[in-house]
């Protein structure tokens, strides 16, 4: 068989393109037509001109819980014995006129003329993840797609439910914090500017509180612009030096480094690495190639090294454990659960209790920092008010001493 690179047109009138492998132009256009796709024109080996190798992307991306809907039914048509390519035609049929409708169609005319499932997602990475795309790659070579949508309507579920309880439990303290930026800044914004110029006309000797609050209201109303342009290029500068790897890496490792909220950071780190790896694991996908892919998904730089050189170490021949063992990043109870599991040989297991301990610790943490942030954040305003107050107070009772 030879790949074949080609041009066509569906019924819609759209121009596709694409490769896949026949044993000659007649197979190819026959392939083309019984999928509803019209040959325009191909060519063996060499891409056309124009199209660099029928593997462009799309950059269509799908909401998160249409694209969990997506995977329950898709698990529940394959096990009903419907075929890939009628589950994404009646699937996209459901769904038209929406994002995941125009994605869905997109994937059952790849399938349809002969493409891979994987390579059909590849097309579009803004909606299938390297994690997504390397698991159906492994369901498909198995035969186990159903179990394998199940694990990713799973996962998902998991992920989108845990951001929820997040933004949730975010909504106060923000409110809280929002409020009081907005009294403190109004504060030395409006009624400090008025009491100095009271006290410039009284001509008294102003204590060091004072002189401090009125030097940061001096700043507040005369350097605003200078506050602007640095809220606007300090973060500017940031996301820009996020991108250098070294720097990445240790903002990340000191983040989980931070106190109360740094082992929060580093619990969700090992959650996604745990979950994902027994994922992966559990697909048929080889250890070496699930380190891989999964040290891209922890959502932090440090982890990620910290999984790429324990992957280098597995290609040696070193067990899992004994290679994350040499990073403290890792905690003991994590190690002795991985290698109870090379041992036993159910490492997915020993991976799916690890991210289900961490799962169940998470929001427990989770309850237990905004219990104290919430009265915290009340004190410190309370506070900041006080000292304000102080600083007004203080000239006051020096007027009252001096008559």
């Amino acid at each position: 068989m030879s790949v074949f690179h080609y041009k066509a047109y569906n019924a819609t009138g759209q121009t596709v393109s694409g490769a896949i492998e026949a044993d000659n132009l007649v197979t190819l256009e026959n392939r083309l037509r019984l999928a509803g796709v019209w040959l325009l024109e191909a060519r063996e080996g060499a891409a056309l001109a124009g199209h660099p190798a029928g593997d462009e992307t799309s950059p269509l991306r799908v909401k998160g819980d249409e694209l969990i809907s997506f995977f329950v039914q898709m698990a529940l048509l394959l096990k009903a014995g419907v075929s890939l390519a009628g589950a994404l035609q009646r699937l996209a049929e459901d769904n038209a006129d929406t994002r995941l409708g125009t994605v869905l169609a997109g994937l059952r005319e790849q399938v349809a003329i002969g493409t891979p499932l994987n390579q059909a997602m590849a097309r579009y990475p803004r909606t299938f993840s390297r994690q997504i795309i390397a698991m159906i790659e492994a369901g498909e070579a198995s035969g186990r797609m159903p179990e394998v949508f199940e694990s990713l309507a799973t996962y998902y579920e998991w992920l989108d439910r845990l951001t929820s309880d997040i933004r949730q439990a975010l909504i106060y303290p923000v409110m809280v914090i929002t409020a009081s930026l907005l009294l403190v800044l109004m504060l030395f914004t409006f009624v400090v500017p008025r009491f100095v110029s009271l006290l410039t006309d009284l001509h008294l000797k102003v204590p060091l509180l004072t002189q401090v609050v009125m030097a940061i209201s001096n700043l507040l109303v005369h350097g605003w612009p200078v506050l602007l342009a640095a809220a606007v290029g300090l973060p500017a500068a940031f996301l820009l030096a996020m991108r250098v790897p070294a720097f990445a890496h240790g903002f990340d490792r000191a983040l989980m480094r931070l106190p109360v909220f740094g082992e929060l950071i580093a619990m969700f780190g090992l959650s996604r690495f745990s979950h994902n790896l027994a994922m992966l694991y559990r697909s048929g996908i080889p250890l070496v190639r699930g380190l891989e892919i999964c040290g891209t998904l922890v959502g932090n730089r440090a982890i990620e090294r910290a999984v790429q050189e324990a992957r280098l170490g597995v290609l040696e021949g070193a067990p899992l454990n004994r290679c994350l063992a040499d990073h403290d990043l890792f905690p003991r109870t994590l190690i002795t659960m991985i290698a109870t599991g090379e041992t036993s040989g159910r490492l997915d297991f020993a991976l799916e209790s690890a991210s289900d301990y961490f799962n169940k610790i998470i929001p427990r943490r989770i309850k237990v920092i905004f219990a104290i942030f919430d009265p915290a954040m009340m004190v410190s305003l309370i506070g900041v008010v006080g000292l304000v107050a102080l600083s007004v107070i203080l000239p006051i009772l020096q007027l009252w001493d001096a008559k």
